[in-house]
């Protein structure tokens, strides 16, 4: 599987989990993980956009490299 399969994949699992802040979190890290640049960018654009960001108010993010710190 690709990267942007990846991305598309965790988008899924991120707008399925959203119900639960704990589990939203969790997948949200785990996606930081697997991916990179761009892809990673792109999904912080697409959970800001979606309004998933609100509800994860106390994961820190790297301003730098858009990775968690």
């Amino acid at each position: 599987m690709d990267k942007r399969s990846f991305l598309n994949y965790y988008k899924t699992i991120l707008e399925k989990v959203s119900f639960d802040k704990k589990l939203l979190e969790k997948e949200y890290k785990k996606a930081k993980r697997l991916l990179e640049g761009p892809e990673a960018k792109d999904l912080d654009y697409w959970v800001k956009s979606q309004g998933l960001l609100r509800k994860m108010e106390a994961i820190p993010i790297d301003k730098n490299n858009g990775r968690m710190s």
